[in-house]
C-alpha cells in the first residue's frame, strides 16, 4: 500500500485548488503537533514559539488526483518541484518570514497483511468444478464460498470469490474468525513500518508582544514544476504548472493561568515550553472568583512572590516573567552576586501590593529596578527570619536586579573651568569720525 502521513481531503475546487493538511510525527529529534486541515477551522497556537508542521498530504485538485506528501518532499529535493508560502493574513505579527523546505521525516509506511491457507476440512485444496481455487501453504487469493458464505469442507464450494468483489473483505473477516482462525496463517504480523520519507516543511513563528488578546495568521502554498513529473496515480504535471493549496489558518494566543486560588505559583515551564504559554491572570474567570477580597500571593518559583488584593476593575494581566541575567550589569560588578527578573508584559495591578525577592546577599542586599534608562535602588526591608527583601507600593511589574551589595556610585569627574580668554596689552587705535588715522595726518 502506498504510503500517507494523513487521510485524503477532498476538495471540489477550480484551478487545481488543492487542501492541505498538516501530519503529526517525528522529525530529527523535534515533535510535530496534531493534524491540521485547512477545511477544519483555525488551529489554535502559542506566541513566541517557533511551530514545524509537515505539509502532509495530500493535495486533491478538483479532478480527483493526488499529491502525497512524500511525492511532494520527493520532487522538490530532486528539484523537480518548488514550494512557495504566502501570507494571507498577519504578516505584522510574524517573528520572521515562514519558510518552506525539505525534511526528513521518520513516518509510517502502511503493510498490508497477507494470508496463507493453513487448512482445510477433508483434503488440502478446494476446487469450484475442476478448478483448483484455494491450496493449503498457498497465498489466499480468492475465498471458496457455498450459498454465500466461506466453506472450508472440500467439495462443497460453489463460487469464489475475489478482492476485486465487494463483498472480499467480509468474507476474508469470516474466513479469519472460522473455527478460532486455523483455516489461515498471517504472513505479516504488523500493520505498518517505520521509514525515512523527504517531505516539505513549513516553520513560522508569531511574535511576542507580551498582551492579553491574540494575533490571527494564514498561509497559502504553492507548487509551481520546474521539470515534468508523474505522480503514483498517473497524474502527470508538466514544467510550468501550478498547483494552489488552500488556506491554513491560526490563532495565537497566551492561555490563563492553571492554579486557581490565594496561593498561586507560576512556573518558568508555564511561561516558556509547555504548549501553550500559561500565564493570564483573567479577571472573568475562576481565578478572580476563588480570590475575591481575600489577599493572594503569587509566587514565581523561588526567586520572587508579589502579593496583594483584587479590584473589581482589575483588568486582564500577562504575568509572564524570565530569570535571564543582564549581562552588562554583571560585567560591570564582578565582585557582586545578582539574580534577575523581568515582567516581560509590564502587569499593572489595580491595588498596590509587595514584592518579595529571594536575599541573594543577606541582611546586605539592595534591589534595584530599571527604569528604561537606569538602575534605580528601592526601598527595601530584610526579613531575617525568612532571608527576603520586601518591597512595598508595587502596582506595576517590571525588570528587577537582586544584588548582594549595595552598588557604589560612580561619580562623575568633574569638568575642568576654562581658561579665561588673554587679554592684550597691546595699544588700540581707532579712526576717527572723520576716517582720519590720529597722530599722523594721513587720510
Amino acid at each position: 500500500m502506498k504510503k500517507t502521513l494523513a487521510a485524503v481531503l477532498a476538495a471540489a475546487m477550480a484551478l487545481s485548488t488543492a487542501t492541505v493538511a498538516f501530519a503529526k510525527d517525528t522529525m530529527e529529534g523535534e515533535t510535530i503537533l496534531d493534524n491540521i486541515s485547512t477545511v477544519s477551522g483555525r488551529r489554535d497556537i502559542a506566541k513566541g514559539k517557533e511551530y514545524s508542521y509537515v505539509i502532509s498530504a495530500d493535495f486533491v485538485g478538483d479532478d480527483g488526483n493526488e499529491i502525497t506528501a512524500t511525492e511532494l518532499g520527493k520532487w522538490v529535493k530532486d528539484g523537480k518541484a518548488n514550494v512557495t508560502v504566502t501570507v494571507t493574513e498577519g504578516m505584522s505579527k510574524l517573528a520572521s518570514k515562514p519558510t518552506a523546505t525539505v525534511k526528513n521525516i521518520v513516518t509510517t509506511e502502511e503493510v498490508e497483511i497477507t494470508y496463507k491457507w493453513a487448512a482445510f476440512n477433508g483434503g488440502t485444496e478446494m476446487k469450484v468444478g475442476d478448478k483448483v481455487v484455494a491450496k493449503v501453504g498457498s497465498k489466499i487469493n480468492g475465498i471458496p464460498t457455498f450459498n454465500g458464505h466461506f466453506t472450508a469442507t472440500v467439495g462443497d464450494a460453489d463460487e469464489v470469490v475475489y478482492p476485486k468483489d465487494d463483498n472480499y473483505e467480509d468474507l476474508l473477516a469470516e474466513v479469519i474468525a472460522a473455527d478460532g482462525g486455523r483455516y489461515v496463517t498471517a504472513n505479516k504480523t504488523s500493520t505498518s513500518n517505520k521509514t525515512t520519507a523527504p517531505v516539505v516543511q513549513i516553520k513560522f513563528k508569531v511574535a511576542d508582544d507580551w498582551g492579553t488578546g491574540s494575533d490571527d495568521v494564514g498561509f497559502k502554498f504553492r507548487i509551481t514544476f520546474k521539470k515534468d513529473v508523474t505522480a503514483a496515480d498517473g497524474q502527470t504535471y508538466d514544467k510550468g504548472d501550478t498547483v494552489m493549496a488552500g488556506e491554513a489558518l491560526f490563532s495565537a494566543k497566551y492561555e490563563i493561568m492553571n492554579d486557581k486560588g490565594t496561593e498561586m505559583e507560576l512556573t518558568r515551564e508555564e511561561c516558556k515550553t509547555n504548549e501553550f504559554r500559561q500565564v493570564l491572570m483573567n479577571k472573568d474567570g475562576e481565578l478572580y472568583d476563588k480570590i475575591g477580597n481575600d489577599e493572594f500571593t503569587l509566587y514565581f518559583e523561588n526567586s520572587a512572590a508579589f502579593t496583594g488584593k483584587m479590584a473589581a476593575n482589575q483588568k486582564t494581566l500577562n504575568m509572564y516573567y524570565t530569570l535571564d541575567e543582564d549581562s552588562d550589569l554583571v560585567n560591570a560588578y564582578p565582585d557582586v552576586d545578582f539574580e534577575f527578573i523581568e515582567f516581560k508584559g509590564k502587569p499593572s495591578f489595580v491595588n498596590t501590593g509587595k514584592m518579595t525577592f529571594s536575599a541573594v546577599g543577606g541582611s546586605t542586599t539592595q534591589v534595584y529596578e530599571w527604569d528604561g534608562e537606569a538602575w534605580e535602588p528601592l526601598n527595601g526591608t530584610y526579613n531575617k527570619t525568612y532571608n527576603t527583601v520586601e518591597v512595598k507600593g508595587v502596582k506595576r511589574l517590571g525588570k528587577y536586579a537582586i544584588a548582594s551589595d549595595i552598588l557604589p556610585v560612580e561619580e562623575e569627574p568633574e569638568e575642568p573651568d576654562e581658561p579665561a580668554e588673554p587679554v592684550s596689552s597691546a595699544p588700540t587705535t581707532e579712526p576717527d569720525d572723520e576716517g582720519q588715522n590720529p597722530n599722523t595726518g594721513a587720510c
